[in-house]
């Protein structure tokens, strides 16, 4: 990329930053086929963003208030506007914008957090306001917020998102030390076994850890360690995302080590594969239809395995000759 070219994304990108602090619906659409157009558009948006952020460590020691009208009023904090991530501000001029606004600081009592978990097998709807549920996987525990219906924090297992957008009050997933924004969204994430698997099906999510910035469009999947630095972006059939909910997994070459996982939460039983064959990548779609040994054994058929009885589940081995 030439150097006017590159100053012309860059000066979009701050564009889109500032834009996005009020952006409605039709914006946020525009946006996400602008970083769809090339690889360099989230790129650059994510050095734009990162340059806002060097101001992020300053704000929560900053209190502003307006000026009161008389003297005599008491001053109110006005609540604080959100665009991406737990921005205060957005665009060139973050520190600006705070100070023109206000930063308003809101303490989360614990007791206001209570938790909600499934068994193997077991699926679970969550309905945190209108527009807004999350369906839970078996063997998933998540926490949420009785005083905050926009936050929710993802403990372990697999749950699918379909968020109401509300551009002053956006949706907030807690994965560990990490964030998933999302902008009216429908969404799966998982979090098990050292890793975070994140997909979108509709709209966008930002996902943040740390200081850095991720955002991921619908057909888009993000796959990162647990305290980890690096992550990959790929691309995801959107009829994939949260397929698990209608009986059916498909893979586009994952390893059987997360097949295994993913089996396990949607049969309610252990399933681990051999070290042997755990990282042999599988394509194809596997209905999910019942818990017994037909199962097993059409699993047998599917993934080209055996499956040997391994205390309270099942280990998932490579075909020997006298299998066959």
């Amino acid at each position: 990329m030439g150097f006017d070219v590159e100053e012309a994304v860059r000066a979009d990108a701050i564009r889109w930053h500032i834009r996005l602090r009020d952006g409605g619906d039709a914006d946020w659409a525009q946006f996400e086929a602008w970083l769809e157009l090339d690889a360099e558009h989230v790129r650059v948006f994510q050095q734009v963003e990162d340059m806002d952020l060097e101001l992020e460590p300053l704000l929560p020691e900053l209190v502003f208030r307006e000026a009161a009208n008389d003297a005599g009023e008491p001053q109110v904090d006005a609540p604080r506007r959100a665009g991406w991530g737990r921005w205060y501000a957005i665009g060139g001029g973050a520190l600006a914008a705070c100070v023109a606004g206000v930063l308003a600081i809101t303490l989360v009592s614990p007791s206001d957090r209570y938790e909600v978990a499934t068994s193997a097998g077991e699926n679970q709807i969550v309905t945190l306001d209108e527009g807004t549920r999350i369906t839970l996987n078996g063997s998933t525990r998540m926490e949420f917020d009785r005083g905050d219906p926009r936050f929710a924090s993802l403990l372990s297992g697999e749950a699918l998102f379909h968020v109401r957008h509300d551009q002053n009050r956006p949706f907030r997933l807690k994965v560990g030390d990490n964030e998933i924004e999302d902008v009216g969204t429908v969404f799966n994430v998982v979090r098990g076994r050292g890793e975070l698997r994140v997909s979108v099906a509709e709209g966008a999510v930002f996902y943040r850890s740390g200081r850095e910035g991720t955002p991921l469009v619908a057909g888009q999947a993000l796959r990162t360690e647990e305290g980890g630095t690096a992550i990959q972006v790929s691309r995801t059939p959107v009829a994939a995302v949260g397929a698990w909910q209608r009986g059916q997994l498909v893979y586009l070459g994952e390893p059987l080590s997360q097949v295994a996982a993913d089996l396990s939460r949607g049969l309610g039983t252990h399933i681990v594969a051999a070290p042997a064959i755990a990282a042999r990548p599988f394509y194809g779609t596997i209905a999910v239809e019942g818990t017994g040994p037909r199962q097993i054994d059409q699993l047998k058929l599917v993934l080209d395995v055996t499956f040997k009885a391994d205390g309270d589940g099942w280990s998932m081995n490579p075909v020997s000759d006298g299998d066959r």
